[in-house]
C-alpha cells in the first residue's frame, strides 16, 4: 500500500503541479531596465550592486550587468536526465534565469539529495563558510539567524516581490512568515507548502450506497454501520461473502475516525492548558484506539491491514467500500477501479464528525524550507527577483515550454515547494465558474485552464482518457469534498529538537507498534497507558521540554 500511494503523490506532484507552482500569469516582463533600490542591510551603498540605487525598482527587470550568486546545491545521485553537455551550473533552468535576470548561478559546492548535502550543509554553516544563497530547514535558520550569519530581507522583499508572491504568502494569514521573522526582521523568505494535500478524507463506493438505501456517515457510529452493511449485504451483486466494509493501511491511516474524537497523533499541539502535548499520547487518542478495536474485533476492519501490501488491489478490484486514507487527490489512484467496473462511483466526504458535528482536518506544516541569503551578499534582492519568477513558471507559456521537458527539476537553482497554500480549492472554483458559464474558459490562468480542458473532456466521454478521468476525479470529486466546513487543526512544531535526533526513531516505532498491537487485539486497551508512560521515560517528556523551550524564544 505504501509504494502505490507514494507513487500516486509523485505523479500528483508532477500532473498537477508541475514543478514549482501554479501561479498569476499577469506578471509581465520588462526584459532590460535595471532594479534599484538598496536593501535595508546596514550596508553602505557602494556595497550593494547594480540592484542598487535611485532608479525605480523593478521586480522582474534584468540586471543591466551579471550578477553571479553561489548556492550550495543538492543534486538526485542517479538522475540521468541532463543532456548531454549540460551540468549542474549550466542547464536549462539556469539558462532561463540568466535570460530573464541576468543572473548567474554558480556552486559553491555540490552534494548527493539527504545525507550527504545536510552534512555538507552543517559544516558550511559551522565553519561559517557559506555560499551567496542557500535553502535549509528550519533548525538551521535558527542556528545562522543566531550565530549572525543571515541577511535581513525584509526591505529586499517589500521592494523586489511581486504582488502575485506577496499574495501568495499573504494567504497563510501570517503563518508562513512566523518562523522567519526574528525580532521584527524577515531573515528568509519560506516555501509554501499546500495547505490542503494533508487533509485526509472517507472515500465511499457511492453506487454501493446507493443499492443499499444508505447515506454518507455522520458520525463513527454510522460509519461502523455502513462496514457492516457492506460486508454482509452482498452490495456488489456477486453472491459472495468478499466484500471489505473499511480498509486501513499498514501505516495505521484512519485520520479521519481519530479526528472524530479530537484525537491527532503524531502531532505536536497544545491543550487547554497552553502545555505543549503529543497527540498520540492523549485521553481522546485512547478513545478512539477503544473504537478502533471494537471495529476490528467485529470484522469491520481488514483483519490483515497491518501487513497487506496492496491495499489498491482490494479497491481496485472491486471488493471495497470504503477508506480513510485517501486525500483529495486520490482519484488517481481509482482509475483502475472505474476500469474494471464503469460502474463504480466513488465519492469523497469530510466525514465522520466529531460530538459537537464538525469535521477536524489535520494540517501539515505551511512551510518547511526556508530560502536564505548570507549576510554580505551585495545582491540580496535577486533572491526575491528569482523567486517572482520561479513562483509563476507555471502560468507562463513561454517558461513551460522551456522548462518543462522531462529533465528533473532538482536542477533548478533554488529549489523547494512553492505553491499558493489553498491551489486545490482556488482552482476547482475558477474551473466551476468555467464550466457554468460564468466566465470563459480563456479567462482561467494556465494551471486552471489545464485542469479545465481535461474535466471538460471527461464530461463528454467518460473514462475515455485515463488522464482526463484521474483529473476529473480528483479535483471535482476529492477537491469538492476539501470545500466542504471544517476545521482546520495545525500543529504547534513540525521542526526537530536535540534529543528528537537520537530518540525519535525508538519512539515512533513503540508509537506504531502500540497503536497495531491495541487494534488488532493483541493488547488490551490498557496498553495505552503503559505506552504513555514508557513514552515519557524514553525521552518524549525531554522532547516536550525541548519543544516548548523553542516555542517560547
Amino acid at each position: 500500500m505504501k509504494g502505490k500511494h507514494k507513487k500516486i503523490g509523485l505523479l500528483m506532484l508532477a500532473c498537477s503541479l508541475a514543478f514549482v507552482s501554479a501561479c498569476n500569469s499577469n506578471n509581465s516582463n520588462s526584459g532590460s531596465s535595471a532594479p534599484s533600490s538598496a536593501s535595508n542591510s546596514g550596508e553602505s551603498p557602494s556595497a550593494q550592486a547594480s540592484g542598487a540605487g535611485s532608479e525605480t525598482v523593478d521586480p522582474l527587470g534584468k540586471y543591466a550587468e551579471p550578477v553571479t550568486m553561489t548556492i550550495g546545491k543538492a543534486v538526485p545521485p542517479d538522475d540521468k536526465t541532463l543532456p548531454e553537455g549540460d551540468t549542474v551550473e549550466n542547464n536549462q533552468f539556469t539558462r532561463y534565469f540568466e535570460e530573464k535576470l541576468n543572473l548567474k548561478f554558480k556552486a559553491a559546492w555540490i552534494a548527493a539529495q539527504g545525507d550527504a548535502y545536510d552534512q555538507k550543509l552543517a559544516l558550511s554553516i559551522s565553519s561559517n563558510d557559506l555560499p551567496d544563497a542557500m535553502v535549509v530547514s528550519e533548525k538551521e535558520l535558527k542556528t545562522m539567524v543566531k550565530a549572525g550569519q543571515l541577511k535581513d530581507l525584509t526591505t529586499v522583499y517589500e521592494q523586489y516581490a511581486t504582488p502575485y508572491l506577496k499574495q501568495m504568502y499573504d494567504a497563510t494569514n501570517g503563518k508562513a512568515f512566523k518562523n522567519a521573522t526574528f525580532d521584527g526582521k524577515l531573515m528568509a523568505l519560506p516555501n509554501l507548502n499546500v495547505d490542503e494535500d494533508p487533509i485526509k478524507l472517507l472515500w465511499v463506493r457511492q453506487d454501493w450506497l446507493d443499492k443499499l438505501g444508505l447515506k454518507p456517515p455522520q458520525t463513527v457510529d454510522e460509519l461502523a454501520a455502513i462496514a457492516k452493511a457492506f460486508i454482509e449485504q452482498d452490495p456488489d451483486g456477486n453472491g459472495k461473502p468478499d466484500t471489505f466494509g473499511l480498509l486501513g493501511d499498514s501505516d495505521n491511516t484512519f485520520g479521519p475516525l481519530y479526528s472524530a474524537y479530537q484525537a491527532y497523533p503524531g502531532m505536536w499541539l497544545k491543550d487547554a492548558d497552553g502545555k505543549v502535548v503529543y497527540g498520540t499520547t492523549t485521553p481522546q487518542m485512547k478513545e478512539a484506539l477503544g473504537k478502533l478495536s471494537e471495529m476490528y474485533a467485529q470484522g469491520l476492519l481488514d483483519k490483515e491491514y497491518a501487513i497487506r501490501k496492496d491495499t489498491w488491489e482490494l479497491i481496485n478490484g472491486g471488493r471495497a467500500g470504503m477508506f480513510l486514507f485517501g486525500g483529495w487527490s486520490t482519484g488517481w489512484g481509482l482509475y483502475d477501479s472505474f476500469k474494471n467496473d464503469p460502474k463504480a462511483v466513488w465519492k469523497a466526504y469530510a466525514l465522520p464528525l466529531d460530538g459537537s458535528g464538525q469535521y477536524n482536518a489535520t494540517l501539515g506544516p505551511v512551510s518547511s524550507l526556508y530560502f536564505v541569503v548570507k549576510k554580505g551578499y551585495s545582491n540580496p534582492e535577486a533572491l526575491v527577483k528569482y523567486l517572482n519568477l520561479y513562483a509563476n513558471v507555471e502560468n507562463d507559456a513561454e517558461a513551460m515550454a522551456k522548462l518543462i521537458n522531462g529533465v528533473n527539476a532538482a536542477y533548478f537553482p533554488l529549489r523547494a515547494t512553492f505553491v499558493e497554500p489553498n491551489i486545490v480549492t482556488n482552482r476547482l472554483k475558477a474551473v466551476k465558474e468555467a464550466l457554468d458559464g460564468k466566465i470563459q474558459p480563456d479567462q482561467l490562468r494556465l494551471d486552471q485552464k489545464d485542469v479545465y480542458d481535461k474535466v471538460a473532456a471527461n464530461n463528454a466521454d467518460p473514462g475515455k482518457d485515463p488522464g482526463s478521468w484521474m483529473y476529473s476525479t480528483s479535483y471535482m470529486v476529492g477537491g469538492g469534498a476539501l470545500e466542504s466546513p471544517m476545521n482546520k487543526v495545525l500543529g504547534v512544531f513540525y521542526s526537530q529538537t536535540k534529543s528528537m535526533e537520537l530518540k525519535w526513531p525508538a519512539l515512533k516505532k513503540m508509537e506504531a507498534e502500540m497503536i497495531t498491537q491495541i487494534i488488532m487485539g493483541r493488547e488490551s486497551l490498557d496498553a495505552f497507558d503503559s505506552f504513555v508512560a514508557e513514552w515519557k521515560k524514553s525521552g518524549g517528556d525531554q522532547i516536550t521540554r525541548e519543544i516548548e523551550e523553542q516555542l517560547t524564544e
